[in-house]
Parts: structure tokens; C-alpha cells; sequence
């Protein structure tokens, strides 16, 4: 089974093995010096986030902020704006190196900003649902674990780019491009860089994205609600967005049928 690929289009398989190509040519799985643990890490990292986000949710509960409704209301808001720019983050490093495909260096849109938006965006979702979740201990519980786990692996993967793409990947790294946080003086090249936009390629690879924190949202004021008015008090607003996840839950059905229906490029 193939994963979805990383930054820089490294793909990876998880029949016992890993593989990467460049240009049709197999090379070994990792380099000799990535510890085992980081080569574990890499190869679970969308399942490991599973335990970690059901333990913070059985052992903590959302919190209103000082009590305010008002308060809870914009941290709210501000979570999901976090969400969104997260979002946008990734869909604008997949639309803007849609030209790029699989196996060349993605230096364009917010690959002028930073080295690897496509887990910036991650890391900010996850920033934007704890925003949202509102626990103070929610945010040591989830933020520092995936910052150690984007911060391992994007060293792992960078040591394989390195060796994989030499001379491209050298001729992208000597304008000191940050790993994460991004190079705002390079705002002007990342737009510069961002047309043409593949819009189809942009939204196959985050529907899936897209859907999965709106609905994480809307279960967590669910569960927020259900913590404050209890179960029944709570039932007519729960009711409202357990029907917007039913929506998003067929939205999500619909876009997968529709994508492995419809014909792709052999470049994307």
C-alpha cells in the first residue's frame, strides 16, 4: 500500500519495505545514519497521532476560557482560523508545484517561505483544534509531541534529499529557506512562484484534510456542550451538528467515489 508522499514527493511503501525513485532508479529505503526509532516514527506518523488525540480526549475535557461564553466563542473562532490556514497552507504547496510531479525538487509557492509547509499545515491544524478543544493541558499533551515528530522526520527526509536530489536539492537549500517558520522577505518569490495553480490536484489531495478537521470541530463542541448541559440539555444543538457531520460524512464519500473514478494524470 502507498502512502500519501511527503515534501519533495518521496514515496514510500509499507509491504515490510520502503522504496523511493528518482528519475525510474530504486535506491535503498533510508539513509544509514537515520536512526531507527526517526525510521519508525516516519513510517507510522499518520497513525501514532490516533492514541495520542483519544488519551488527551478520555483524560481531559474542553474548558470554557475564564468561564466567559464570549471568550470560549472567539478562541473558537480563532481555532478554526488557525484550522483554515493550515489548511490553505498545504492546498497552496500542492496547487502551486503541480507542474513539478512526483520526483522533482518543489521549490515554488510556499516552498520560498519555508522547507516543508506541507507539515507547517499539519502542525497548524492540530494548533487549531487544541485552540478549539481548550484545555490548558491539551497543549504541552499534543503540540510538543508533533513538533518532535515533524522535527525528526523532516531531518530524516532532508538527509535523503540530499542524497536523492543532489544538485537540485543544494541549488533550492543556498537561499537559507527556513525549515517551518516562514521567510516572510520571500513573500514576493513564494506568489511569483505560485502560477500556474493545479486547483485539481490542490483539492484531490486535501478533501480528505478538509473534511476530517471540520468535522473534528464540530465533535468537539459537541462534547463541549455535552460537558457543560449535560446529554439531554444538550441534545437540540448536538442534534444540529451531528447532522452537519452527516453532511460532511457524505461529502467525503462522494469526492473519494468521484476520485477513483475519474482518470489522473500519470505526473500527479
Amino acid at each position: 500500500m502507498v502512502s500519501k508522499e511527503s515534501e519533495q514527493g518521496i514515496v514510500t511503501t509499507s509491504n515490510n519495505a520502503q522504496s523511493e525513485a528518482y528519475a525510474g532508479v530504486r535506491h535503498p529505503p533510508h539513509p544509514p545514519d537515520a536512526s531507527p526509532v526517526v525510521i519508525w516514527l516516519r513510517r507510522y506518523r499518520r497513525y501514532l497521532p490516533i492514541p495520542l488525540v483519544l488519551l488527551t480526549l478520555l483524560w481531559l475535557q474542553p474548558t470554557v476560557p475564564f468561564g466567559s461564553p464570549l471568550l470560549d466563542t472567539v478562541s473558537d473562532i480563532f481555532g478554526v482560523a488557525i484550522c483554515a490556514l493550515g489548511q490553505w497552507l498545504r492546498m497552496w504547496a500542492w496547487g502551486s508545484n503541480a507542474s513539478v510531479g512526483k520526483w522533482g525538487v518543489r521549490d515554488r509557492g510556499p516552498y520560498q517561505l519555508m522547507r516543508h509547509p506541507l507539515y507547517a499545515g499539519n502542525f497548524l491544524i492540530v494548533a487549531g483544534l487544541v485552540i478549539v478543544f481548550h484545555n490548558p493541558w491539551a497543549y504541552p499533551l499534543l503540540l510538543l509531541p508533533f513538533a518532535y515528530l515533524y522535527h525528526s522526520i523532516t531531518t530524516m527526509e532532508e538527509q535523503r534529499l540530499r542524497r536523492r536530489f543532489s544538485n537540485d536539492y543544494q541549488e533550492y537549500r543556498k537561499d537559507a529557506v527556513p525549515r517551518f517558520l516562514p521567510a516572510l522577505g520571500n513573500l514576493q518569490a513564494a506568489f511569483a512562484t505560485t502560477r500556474p495553480f493545479g486547483w485539481g490536484l490542490a483539492w484531490r489531495k486535501e478533501y480528505e484534510s478538509c473534511c476530517g478537521w471540520f468535522a473534528g470541530v464540530m465533535l468537539l463542541q459537541v462534547y463541549e456542550g455535552v460537558v457543560a448541559r449535560g446529554w439531554t440539555a444538550n441534545w437540540q444543538y448536538s442534534i444540529r451538528w451531528f447532522i452537519a457531520l452527516g453532511i460532511i460524512g457524505l461529502l467525503a464519500l462522494v469526492l473519494r467515489i468521484r476520485k477513483q473514478t475519474t482518470p489522473r494524470s500519470s505526473t500527479h
